[in-house]
């Protein structure tokens, strides 16, 4: 499909819908929301503009906003994003949204005026071209947009340019398990409701990290996709102001979901990526994320790791409204030595807490020291790290095959103990 004509059928459809009856007020579009991820008590904070069951994920769920922060929010549609995150980023923070369609915006001004927020504003632009200066960002978040643009190489770069060193993004978006149907990949309408334009999850990942990210991870949500159509099927989310003539962009997209199972090709993903803290941070191949051939060249010997994390509300506690930049970091490291072909086992105590009483050495040290002990990091046996996470430099040196029939010695990553009582 040509890139312009995909660029100039994005904008129209999404136009049509932003002048559509599809808002908040109706259970329809609600329940699209709540099956990728918000909260009711989210949506009651919406003016009904705001919300028009577009939403592939909840971004703000993962982006750890904190106060003050400056959060730019891409493809921000009707605002919906844009006004929650207000919320996070109090009054000394700010919120800026981002749009390539007019209608979209106007919808989205609305509803900043109806709330009354001081801390937001709108531009007109692609995402791909933000109109915003270099290093100028904490956070950058975004919900179902990214498929839908050609060049996601270009898109990822301008994000990294506009970040402040060490800043973060956290998006929404459908990516591929495997390659579309090609009936599928010709549709406009599949491009337009964000699924012949996906990626495979792999590509997804690569271009992040071509584009200069770190701690790059794509996550699948489960989420079904199938509740896309439920805006189709209530006939405009039941309201009595469409017309039945009118074919909307749900009309379209449950026609292709009936067509083939989107569940079996595509998914709703979550991504994390962060931006080099410092040019010390760029000791990696952007590409292929891997560490300097001198630190790898050695890592031939395959290795079994076992983490012993806390309680987490998930497998890798990467989720949730506060996400930690060290548990993003160290999942991607994870994710990394998988990829140099060693074994990595994760026991979360809140959901595999049998793993923790059969190893005697990380039950003896649960028992005296309590989760304050955790995470426990064990190569081959042994405890190479408690209470902190390691680096991926420390991981890749303790996995590595010994030099000269030894194994390299280093200091455990333990944090110390301080203050007159002792601990931290």
């Amino acid at each position: 499909m040509d890139k312009q004509k995909i660029v100039s059928e994005v904008r129209d459809q999404y136009a049509g819908v932003a002048t559509g009856p599809l808002s908040n007020t109706s259970g329809a579009v609600r329940a699209i929301a709540t099956a990728f991820g918000y909260s009711e008590d989210e949506l009651r904070q919406l003016p009904a503009e705001a919300n028009m069951g577009l939403s592939c994920g909840n971004p703000l769920a993962m982006a750890g906003i904190r106060e003050g922060e400056v959060v730019v929010d891409l493809g921000c549609g009707g605002g919906m994003d844009v006004f929650l995150a207000a919320r996070k980023v109090g009054t000394t923070g700010r919120v800026i949204g981002i749009d390539m369609t007019p209608e979209m915006l106007d919808r989205a001004r609305i509803g900043q005026q109806k709330l009354g927020l001081k801390n937001v504003e709108f531009h007109q632009a692609t995402i791909d071209k933000l109109p915003l200066p270099d290093n100028s960002v904490d956070c950058v978040i975004s919900n179902c947009v990214i498929n839908l643009v050609p060049d996601k190489l270009s898109v990822f770069r301008e994000i990294l340019r506009v970040l402040k060193p060490g800043g973060r993004l956290a998006l929404s978006d459908i990516a591929l398990k495997q390659t579309l149907p090609n009936a599928v990949k010709q549709s406009i309408e599949a491009y337009v409701g964000c699924i012949a334009g996906a990626v495979l999850i792999d590509d997804y990942r690569h271009q992040l990290e071509q584009a200069g990210f770190l701690s790059v991870l794509v996550t699948q949500t489960g989420a079904d996709l199938n509740a896309y159509a439920l805006a189709s099927e209530g006939g405009c989310c039941g309201e009595s102001s469409c017309h039945s003539d009118e074919k909307s962009l749900h009309d379209g997209l449950a026609t292709v979901m009936h067509s083939f199972d989107a569940n079996a090709y595509a998914t709703s993903v979550r991504v994390h990526a962060l931006k080099p803290a410092s040019a010390n941070d760029v000791n990696q191949d952007p590409v292929s994320n891997r560490l300097p051939v001198w630190q790898e060249s050695s890592a031939i010997a395959r290795r079994l790791i076992q983490v012993y994390d806390k309680p987490m509300c998930c497998s890798t506690g990467v989720c949730g409204p506060d996400v930690d930049p060290d548990l993003l970091q160290f999942t991607a490291d994870l994710d990394w030595l998988k990829n140099q072909g060693h074994h990595v086992e994760r026991y979360n105590l809140a959901q595999q807490p049998q793993a923790f009483i059969e190893n005697e050495t990380v039950h003896k040290i649960l028992s005296n020291d309590g989760i304050a002990g955790l995470p426990i990091v064990v190569v081959d046996g042994e405890i190479i790290s408690q209470a902190i996470y390691p680096s991926r430099e420390e991981l890749a040196n303790r996995t590595a095959a010994p030099h000269d029939g030894k194994r390299p010695v280093f200091l455990k990553t333990v944090r110390e103990c301080c203050g007159n009582n002792g601990c931290c």
